[in-house]
């Protein structure tokens, strides 16, 4: 991180959307020092007015407890102008509200939130449901990105890690997805057991909890056997997190840099907080 103050893009939409991600930055702002600015798209200059009034309503939430709010409005395309301004404006962080009530427009591919993820270089938070404090993370961890995704977290955006007081780091195990060298026994370990094996998968655990210890805060590793995307949002669903985080990685055989199809399972599907790091 270039500094100690987070640049936040808080891109908002509708009521649902915008309330979320206001409340969110604000929590966060409480934590860590920020500099917001808040982003709003209209398709066309005849609605003006209804940004201007989305904008007003952003303000009257923040201005009374941050002095340095900017407010821009864009025309165009939503999630394009949001990833312009998000990959031109030297920000940290892109932060948006995603209402997780009506499932079946949620599956639509061309959601704003799944574009922005898709297309955008910077990390994305995607506030659901309701705002709280960033204190219990959930780190899904599959080992195969480099840097790994802990590092990047905690390269970009060390204020969100640093203000957790329990962390999960979570593997899971599928035949599908296992890496070179793990043997059929690997795929039923706990945690515990794939470290003392030396397994690959072990070794990933192992690194991620060396890597955080340093934080003193309360630290667990978890294994989880079957479908990447089931076994997450399961675990999402188990226990009281606040943030899951997950990586993302590009495939350069696809003729965009679009979204991989797992992460765009868990946006949609995990009905935490949800951070993408990049």
């Amino acid at each position: 991180m270039r500094d100690t103050l987070m640049r936040v893009l808080l891109a908002t939409g509708g009521p649902g959307q915008t309330e979320i991600a206001i409340h969110q930055l604000m929590l966060l702002a409480q934590s860590t020092p920020v500099s917001p600015t808040v982003l709003t798209v209209i398709k066309h200059a005849e609605e003006q007015q209804e940004g201007d009034e989305i904008l007003a309503h952003a303000a009257r939430s923040l201005d009374p407890v941050l002095t340095n709010v900017q407010y821009i409005t864009r025309i165009g395309q939503p999630w394009e102008e949001i990833v312009r301004e998000g990959d031109t404006g030297n920000y940290d962080l892109i932060m948006m509200g995603q209402r997780v009530s009506r499932p079946l427009l949620s599956r639509i591919r061309g959601l704003v939130t799944q574009k922005v993820v898709a297309r955008t270089s910077l990390s994305v938070l995607i506030a659901k449901r309701e705002a709280r404090p960033l204190h219990r993370i959930l780190i899904c961890d599959s080992g195969a990105q480099s840097p790994s995704l802990l590092k990047l977290f905690s390269m970009h955006l060390p204020a969100i890690l640093k203000g957790a007081t329990d962390v999960t780091v979570l593997h899971v195990m599928s035949q599908i997805s296992a890496a070179p060298g793990v043997r059929g026994e690997d795929l039923q370990y706990t945690a515990e057991q794939l470290i003392e094996s030396g397994a690959p998968e072990g070794a990933i655990l192992e690194k991620d909890l060396d890597y955080l210890k340093p934080m003193e805060v309360e630290l667990h590793a978890k294994v989880r056997h079957g479908l990447v995307v089931d076994e997450i949002v399961d675990e999402a669903r188990s226990d009281d997190y606040d943030l899951v985080v997950i990586g993302v990685h590009r495939d350069a055989r696809l003729p965009r840099f679009l979204l991989n199809d797992l992460a765009h399972e868990l946006v949609l599907d995990v009905g935490r907080a949800i951070l993408v790091v990049r």
